[in-house]
């Protein structure tokens, strides 16, 4: 790989040296590293391709993101030692709930149902009535003749949606379902702690 000389439009000539110096820098680090391709069985790409529309669907993306913030933020939670033990555990209580009801919600309510009813309308193989519907009639030759691209608009058409969609949800379902997930979280910790006092005592 060579290096290409970037463009200067300084007239100085202290900055084209610099530009030059750094450019042969970095050929030489470039130099450095053996010239080689990756070799992938056409399996193996075809594996990698499906994870990636797998993972790039908004409802498994929320998914993901949500199993993230369920494994990070609650140890972040009980990491905040500026607060007594009481609110650090209630903290705690109203994250879970937060992830479990926004990811819920996200997934199984709106993205999920969206994505599939944004495929079912832009099935270009299908003789339904409505099945091409979400698809520009301009935009048809090319989008039937490029599979990667139709995903692509899949799921920006998805997301796009959903985003809006999550705007009412927001209010309407994930905000009661946290506050209820969080009282529940609250009672059964205020239970175990009462029954570890009776069994101190």
């Amino acid at each position: 790989m060579n290096i290409q000389p970037g463009q200067n439009n300084n007239i100085s000539m202290q900055g084209k040296r610099w530009d030059r110096f750094t450019d042969k820098i970095m050929q030489k680090t470039l130099n450095l590293f053996p010239e080689h391709t990756a070799k992938e069985s056409a399996r193996k790409l075809e594996k990698w391709n499906n994870f990636d529309n797998w993972v790039s669907r908004p409802d498994i993306n929320r998914g993901v993101m949500g199993a993230t913030a369920l494994v990070t933020q609650p140890f972040i939670d009980a990491s905040n030692h500026k607060v007594d033990e009481e609110t650090r555990k209630v903290s705690i209580c109203r994250t879970i709930a937060k992830i479990i009801a926004g990811t819920g919600v996200g997934m199984f309510v709106v993205r999920g149902p969206l994505y599939k009813a944004i495929t079912s309308m832009t099935n270009i193989n299908s003789k339904a009535k409505y099945s091409k519907a979400l698809i520009p009639k301009k935009f048809l030759s090319e989008i039937s003749s490029n599979e990667k691209f139709l995903k692509n608009y899949r799921s920006a058409l998805s997301m796009s949606i959903a985003l809006g969609a999550m705007c009412i949800t927001n209010f309407v379902l994930d905000a009661p379902l946290t506050i209820a997930l969080t009282n529940l979280f609250k009672d059964s910790i205020s239970k175990k702690t009462k029954e570890k006092e009776a069994i101190n005592e």
